[in-house]
């Protein structure tokens, strides 16, 4: 169903939006076509009752008045009648027209901005913000990487200049069915999601007003260079860092069934302080859903007693001393066994209110209390698991861990720039601009693993959506250059032959001409070729 038919969709966040705009003459237009209507009934009406008094044959039925009778007042009246009318419509009918446009225009005004409106709605019910950023500039979504099972940012591309890269038909095909083999999912009814082809519209409308100038857009191209290369330079780091918070987190693992060894009868020893005699208080005991038969001394009647207080805030010391986590500094690689805060408790039997919240609220004692009992059971929780299956979480965090330094031993993200000056013909200067032009640009679809991270990163060109361009197959693809270059420039066509035996699919190739130089196109076409 079109959006431009019907743009309005009735919901409880919106009210409905539409055209609302009348003029002059229009409203002149319906008076004067109400007139006549008013004016055609009564001649009907008056002949009926004519015809029924007199018992007369209709007048269309015997014959009119001759030429002397025609000449009379009568005729005088229609025809000033007439003339009136046709004055009334030759007024009306100019202001009609030069309303219309500027009625048509607002209300296809108030359309867009409707469509814009659940646009937007929709681009954030359907978490496209969440990937691609609240702007379209970008973004990453979290994934599991299957080679690794390792936990990685699935970097989104920016789509806030989708429209200079993609037509419209291939922007609405990659929002109906998705990208299989990445976080992308399909969205439309036809793809398996949830949007309807109205909705699917109204996105398309409000990513169009998403678009940056297309000179911005083409600005940016020594940026993304720049990004690119410095991926390249710090990847050794990037692992290495990785690696550290991997090994930082078996660390913690393996240290589970130490620390529940400490904690695990708190919850129980808790419980009977709580609800036990002498040492419990009514609202103490209701707190651990058991009854306070025989209450202790609760000297600042805050709910616990003054022994239960007293020996809460050593089991707390004891586990805030045990259960740690480690950080990793990013910078130093240094690693730090943090305290957890959740065990910090401080009671007083003098004070009801002992403790703060952040912003320096005093809280009941009570209420901390039950704060600690609420961190105590979820860490009990979490560290039982750690233990009774400590073998199943260490495993895959050691594969990880394996992966990543094989990933840090093969340098597979690597590149010799003056390898690639000598193959290419390019200096090394050329080349190195060329390699960053084909990572910020190209290798999402001609790379495996580039979009996961510099760690799960193939060889350059490797393939992956798009085919492989190692091994001289774009020089068998494209025996001229120049076509090599018109192909990038331009971009794919849905069904449509490139180069040789060539045949694209929906279009996925998409054009760069409105995003790069000629001479940057050309950086990539002779980098590719020397592949």
């Amino acid at each position: 169903m079109s959006a431009y038919l019907f743009p309005i969709i009735a919901t409880a966040e919106a009210e409905p939006v539409g055209p609302s705009n009348v003029g002059l003459g229009s409203i002149v237009l319906t008076i004067a076509l109400g007139v006549f209507l008013v004016w055609v009934g009564y001649g009907v009406i008056n002949s009926r009752r004519r015809t029924r008094a007199t018992e007369t044959p209709a007048p269309n039925q015997e014959f009119f008045m001759d030429n002397e009778g025609l000449e009379n007042d009568r005729l005088t009246r229609v025809l000033t009648a007439a003339l009136i009318a046709a004055a009334v419509l030759a007024i009306v009918t100019p202001l009609y027209y030069v309303n219309e446009t500027n009625r048509q225009e607002a209300a296809a005004e108030e359309i867009h901005e409707a469509n814009l409106h659940f646009g937007e709605e929709w681009w954030v019910k359907f978490e496209c913000a969440s990937c691609h950023g609240p702007d379209g500039s970008g973004g990453g979504a979290e994934i599991v990487e299957d080679r690794s099972g390792l936990t990685a940012s699935w970097s989104a591309p920016a789509i806030n200049d989708v429209f200079l890269r993609y037509d419209e038909n291939e922007v609405r095909h990659w929002i109906v069915n998705g990208r299989a083999g990445s976080p992308m999912p399909a969205n439309g009814l036809d793809g398996g999601g949830a949007m309807t082809v109205q909705e699917i519209d109204q996105v398309v409308d409000y990513l169009k007003d998403l678009q940056i100038p297309q000179m911005d857009a083409f600005a940016m191209a020594d940026d993304a260079v720049i990004a690119a290369l410095d991926r390249i330079a710090n990847a050794e780091s990037s692992i290495l860092t990785r690696i550290a918070i991997e090994e930082a987190a078996l660390a913690d693992i393996l240290d589970g069934p130490t620390q529940f060894g400490v904690v695990s009868t708190m919850p129980d020893d808790v419980d009977a302080l709580l609800g036990g005699a002498g040492t419990c208080t009514v609202e103490s005991a209701a707190v651990v859903a058991t009854t306070c038969s025989s209450p202790g001394v609760d000297t600042d009647r805050d709910g616990v007693t003054d022994e239960a207080e007293e020996a809460l805030v050593l089991i707390a010391a004891s586990a805030f001393e045990t259960v740690t986590t480690r950080s990793v500094d990013t910078n130093t690689l240094e690693v730090t066994q943090l305290t957890d805060s959740g065990f910090e408790l401080s009671l007083s039997p003098t004070s009801a209110f002992s403790m703060t919240d952040a912003t320096g609220t005093p809280v009941a004692d009570l209420d901390s209390v039950e704060a600690f009992i609420s961190h105590l059971d979820a860490k009990h929780l979490e560290l039982s698991l750690l233990t009774d299956r400590n073998d199943d979480f260490a495993a895959p965090v050691i594969a990880g861990i394996e992966f990543l330094n094989e990933a840090l031993e093969t340098k597979a993200w690597k590149v010799d720039f003056d390898e690639v000056a000598a193959a290419a013909g390019l200096s090394t200067i050329e080349a190195t601009r060329a390699v960053g032009l084909f990572n910020a640009y190209c290798a999402r679809c001609h790379t495996a693993g580039y979009s996961a991270g510099v760690e799960f990163e193939q060889t350059p060109g490797s393939g992956a959506w798009a085919p492989s361009l190692t091994d001289g197959r774009t020089v068998v693809q494209f025996p001229d250059a120049a076509d090599h270059a018109d192909f990038i420039i331009e971009g794919a066509e849905a069904s449509a032959e490139y180069g040789i035996n060539g045949l694209s699919g929906v279009g996925g190739m998409p054009g760069f001409g409105a995003l790069l130089s000629q001479e940057d196109i050309d950086l990539i076409v002779k980098y590719e070729r020397s592949m």
